[in-house]
């Protein structure tokens, strides 16, 4: 008997499995139709909201720096034609 192998997943194939559930579609229908374990698209799920999360995090870091870069631009302008 040999090894067992896991199978691999594409992240296409895993975010439109997320996609299907978050449009609706129940989580175990979802699992049961691609054959796969409804608590392995659970974890699909939460990696996908903690990337999501990461996200909006990085978001605002870049209006906040975005803001900061035109006042630090505004003051160069000030004090260049003072």
């Amino acid at each position: 008997m040999g090894p067992t192998t896991r199978k691999k997943y594409t992240p296409a194939f895993k975010a439109e499995c997320v996609r299907q559930v978050a449009a609706g579609a129940r989580q175990t229908d979802v699992a049961r139709a691609q054959g796969l374990s409804p608590a392995l698209l659970g974890r699909w799920q939460r990696q996908a909201l903690e990337q999501a999360v990461h996200s909006s995090v990085e978001r605002d870091e870049i209006k906040r720096l975005r803001s900061e870069l035109k006042r630090v631009e505004i003051e160069c302008s000030i004090a260049i034609n003072s």
